[in-house]
């Protein structure tokens, strides 16, 4: 059998300081290894926590949309003169989206009633988008039009008999006007680009709830 050989112990003064030495490089050398793979295990942490919060926002991101066409046309301004209330004033467009107007607008709000042309110009000249609609129009186009029109200040929302179309959309100097779909539905979206896009681009600015009256 071998018999185990103990390892040679330095003798003299000068060969223990060099042993000491060497056992305090070996201890530098194994922390300083140490922090290295801390800062590597810190760093790869690091990167894959980025990465995750990265991945989440591109996963759970709204898909970005095109801005959709501008479907409204320009209307020749017909000026903006106030005469006398009740005074039957002829217009260029149906319906109206400028010229002569009554004194007191017509006031913010959803209306079951048709309310005077020449109020709701005056509206218009403040800013207003004015929704109008045939009455013949199925009662859920009614209420959808209702709901949609509630998510906005500085709109006006009326049954108009004299319109060429089943929905009219007029802003000052802006008009769109289309017909539903076969099952009454319309595009909603239509509705609100229009809304976004020409409120309060009138003539005048006037915040708040606009004042005037209801003409009922």
């Amino acid at each position: 059998m071998e018999q185990e050989v103990s390892p040679v112990q330095p003798t003299t003064r000068k060969e223990r300081r060099a042993l000491k030495r060497a056992e305090k490089q070996e201890k530098r050398s194994q922390e300083k290894s140490k922090k290295g793979t801390k800062k590597i295990v810190f760093l790869a942490l690091g990167i894959l926590a980025i990465a995750g919060v990265v991945g989440a926002f591109f996963l759970f991101a709204p898909e970005r949309q095109e801005p959709r066409p501008d479907l409204s046309q320009a209307i020749t301004d017909e000026g903006r003169a106030h005469v006398s209330e009740g005074t039957d004033v002829q217009y260029q467009s149906n319906p109206p989206t400028s010229g002569d107007h009554w004194g007191e607008p017509l006031a913010d709000g959803i209306y079951d009633t048709e309310k005077p042309d020449e109020a709701t110009v005056h509206s218009l000249e403040h800013g207003r988008v004015w929704v109008s609609y045939k009455p013949s129009v199925p009662e859920h186009t009614k209420k959808t039009l209702e709901a949609l029109l509630k998510k906005y200040n500085g709109t006006v929302l009326t049954p108009r008999s004299a319109n060429d179309t089943d929905i009219a959309l007029a802003a000052w100097n802006k008009l769109d006007t289309f017909n539903l779909n076969a099952d009454g539905t319309f595009d909603e979206q239509r509705v609100t680009d229009f809304i976004n896009r020409w409120r309060n681009k009138g003539p005048e600015f006037v915040p708040g709830s606009g004042g005037g009256k209801t003409y009922e």
